[in-house]
């Protein structure tokens, strides 16, 4: 096809859209003057083409838009492009009668021969814009019902949980003004340890799957105090199915949680208190009547025995607490609640289809309507609750509906206590075997750790027997090894605090930065580590014993903080801001002189006075010398029979010699030195290592014949083997064997300590 004729064919194309587009169509020059209109334009605004044609189209305009048109058109031209409908908004044509009308408007420049010219397309846009205008009506108005509902916090998050609006209930309930939340992330509602754990994302994700969820938690307030919301999270969808964003809708449901609290409190009250079920009933009719008033209520518990319920009245309106008595489980409504686990309301007791004498326990009483639920505890059937009013129709569906919530707690409440029961009975009759079997045995029993008869440790022993009974603090002051730890649990255990626990905390132990926590005890999140929350050793020790031992290595900036406790019986975690009661009886340990330290500034002298109201002084074993034989026969056979092996027999030169030794380390160097040597022994008799104090002991006591070495104590145990063995070294029966030494051992032991078979006879 020729170039001349696609050009006619196109102007011919144009020409039929010109006169048939359901759009008016306007071709201005650079004046913004009329050089052509369509049909369709002089039909939308009543002027004829010949009045149109030459006239500004700024005629065209009202009277608002006609300064800034001429402004607009010069920008335009300068910068010719095409504008879409759409691009301008709230644009209005006006007619040849003045009336005015919303228009959309796409412009195109295009090129003449007679210039620049403006192809304009207006289109009548009076359907969408009364659309529109409905549309931001109902807008407005749903927008003043949400703004003007208080009760309620309702506002739209973006799809990322955003929040995109506010309402006066959101402001009310969370303390957030509009403009102090608006962009913010809705998690800032919610407690930290949600947060961490990831619910609101959590909650987000199940709605977008959902569609819905429905929820009831903590949140935070603005102020950080705490409510509990009852929340309601819908997702928002495009027509195309695509996720927009959330509304969400939260009531204040502070009030009825802790009502709900107030009645779990009242049974777990009565339940810790004494385990009787004549107190949870009265218990129960307390909570009941928090939430539903009533002039007398009562619980039956089935007897299988029996076949029947025994029912038991709780406290009535004038405290009264009547006995048992039993109702069948046919022809009675307490039955019939307890057979088809339904509730039973009865409007009337005067009228009711059952038996008058299956309600004469409560017509008697004057009572004219009753409600019934079953008990019901991991699915099986317990018994029943009652409650009655002197008036008639006192109760509906829904009294017996939150009846049938508070049923549920106490079925639970009942049959921990029938269980918690049994258990006292047992634990009673123990108790009861205990005393008797403690009565039984003698003062000295009761010392079974600590072992020895001499008059120092018998002196200490009367003191800690004087102490004992009471709530003073004790401090025990003597060398280490000395057995500190063992007097302190022996106050323990002869005092009214010993079925409570013996907490230990060695403040040595303990580096100085982390001692305040082991007290103390931490918040999560007190300091970097602190990744949950630790109970100290004061909080633990509640109640019981708190043994300091090595007190004298408590900081100085932690002995303020200690007395405070002490004194005021209460303290706080670290990272906390809760005071915490403590009842503690504390009992401090220390090898150092306190009195010293409080006198060079080292340790605080309002502590210090505060430890030594009752001071024991642990003797050291040197001054417990006729001890020693005692404790050497304990350890040994403490040791043998815990290594499975049979030691008879503690040579006499041996025993002598332990005495002779001063012991510097104490029952802890004894101990641990007979524990060596227990597994040293290999026969009857006990092997003791005596060289290995032989330095020891000649730099200490000196040597000579009241003071003889620990290596000629040896040589005379050897010597005196040997007697007892006929000169015999090896074999079952030779004196190896006795001493428990390899043959080559002794032999080299014989060679080291100058001894020669004929040693042993100096007589032959």
């Amino acid at each position: 096809m020729s170039g001349d004729k696609r050009t006619t064919l196109t102007h011919l194309a144009l020409e039929n859209f010109f006169e048939i587009s359901p759009d008016a169509i306007f071709v201005t020059d650079a004046d913004g003057l009329i050089r052509a209109a369509s049909p369709r334009a002089t039909e939308l605004f009543a002027y004829s083409e010949i009045e149109m044609l030459g006239q500004p189209i700024e005629n065209l305009l009202p009277e608002r838009f006609r300064k800034r048109h001429p402004g607009h058109r010069e920008n335009y031209h300068a910068h010719p492009r095409t504008r879409q409908m759409g691009a301008a908004m709230n644009l209005f044509g006006l007619r040849k009668d003045g009336t005015e009308f919303p228009v959309d408007i796409m412009l195109k420049p295009v090129e003449t021969p007679e210039g620049s010219m403006v192809l304009s397309f207006v289109r009548d846009a009076t359907e969408q814009y009364e659309a529109r205008e409905a549309l931001r009506s109902n807008d407005a108005q749903l927008r003043s019902v949400v703004e003007s509902v208080r009760d309620y916090a309702i506002y739209l998050l973006d799809r990322d949980g955003n929040v995109m609006t506010w309402n006066a209930g959101a402001e009310r309930i969370k303390g957030y003004t509009a403009e102090e939340i608006l962009g913010l992330h809705y998690s800032r509602f919610f407690i930290q340890d949600d947060v961490e754990r990831g619910r609101p994302a959590e909650l987000l994700m199940q709605a977008a799957r959902r569609g819905r969820v429905e929820h009831e938690g903590w949140r935070v307030r603005k102020d950080g105090s705490r409510f509990w919301a009852n929340i309601v999270l819908t997702a928002i969808q495009s027509s195309t199915g695509e996720l927009t964003g959330f509304a969400k809708v939260t009531r204040d449901f502070t009030d009825r949680k802790r009502a709900e609290e107030a009645v779990m409190l009242h049974l777990s009250s009565a339940l810790l208190a004494n385990m009787d079920v004549r107190k949870l009933l009265e218990a129960i009719s307390a909570s009941i009547q928090e939430v539903l008033p009533h002039d007398c209520a009562t619980l039956g518990l089935y007897d299988a025995r029996m076949g029947e319920l025994m029912e038991q009245f709780l406290a009535t309106s004038e405290g009264e607490v009547s006995g048992d008595l039993s109702l069948p489980i046919e022809g009675s409504p307490a039955g019939q609640a307890y057979r088809t686990r339904e509730p039973v309301v009865l409007e009337k007791l005067g009228a009711s289809r059952f038996p008058a004498q299956s309600l004469g326990h409560l017509t008697g009483r004057g009572m004219q309507s009753g409600c019934w639920v079953p008990l019901v505890y991991r699915s099986e059937a317990i018994g029943t609750m009652m409650v009655a009013s002197r008036r008639e129709a006192a109760f509906s569906a829904e009294s017996a509906g939150l009846l049938s919530s508070v049923a549920d707690k106490v079925a639970m409440a009942v049959s921990n206590v029938v269980a918690f029961r049994q258990i006292a009975e047992l634990r009673d009759r123990l108790h009861q075997e205990k005393r008797y079997l403690e009565e039984e045995i003698n003062i000295e029993h009761r010392f079974e750790d600590i072992v020895g008869q001499s008059a120092g440790l018998r002196q200490v022993l009367q003191q800690i027997e004087t102490v004992a009974p009471t709530d003073a603090t004790v401090l025990i002051q003597g060398e280490t090894g000395t057995g500190k730890e063992l007097l302190a649990r022996a106050i323990h255990r002869l005092s009214p605090r010993a079925e409570r626990t013996f907490v230990k905390l060695n403040c040595a132990a303990i580096p100085a930065g982390l001692l305040e926590s082991e007290l103390f005890g931490h918040e999560k999140g007190a300091f970097t580590g602190a990744i949950s929350r630790k109970l100290g050793r004061l909080e633990l020790a509640h109640e019981g014993t708190l043994f300091l031992d090595e007190v004298g290595e408590l900081p100085l900036d932690l002995q303020p903080k200690l007395l405070r406790a002490l004194q005021e019986r209460e303290i706080e975690r670290l990272g906390g801001n809760r005071p915490i009661q403590v009842n503690v009886r504390l009992i401090a340990a220390t090898n150092r002189d306190l009195a010293q330290m409080v006198a060079e500034k080292q340790f605080r002298s309002d502590l210090y006075y505060r430890l030594k109201v009752f001071p024991v002084f642990a003797p050291p074993l040197r001054d417990r010398a006729e001890d020693i034989p005692i404790l050497v026969r304990h350890f040994v056979f403490l040791h043998s029979r815990r290594m499975g092996k049979s030691i008879t027999t503690i040579p006499n030169e041996t025993m002598e010699s332990l005495m002779r030794w001063h012991w510097p380390g104490n029952i802890r160097e004894l101990e641990n030195f007979l524990e060596r040597s227990v597994i040293l022994t290999r026969g009857p008799v006990l092997y003791v290592p005596l060289a290995e104090l032989e330095t020891r002991s000649s730099e200490q006591k000196g040597t000579g014949p009241d003071h003889p070495t620990l290596e000629e104590a040896e040589r005379e145990h050897i010597l005196r083997v040997l007697r007892e063995t006929a000169g015999q070294i090896g074999g079952p029966d030779g004196a190896a064997a006795r001493l428990g030494l390899k043959r080559t051992t002794l032999n080299s032991k014989l060679k080291k300590l100058g001894i020669a078979r004929g040693d042993a006879f100096p007589s032959r």
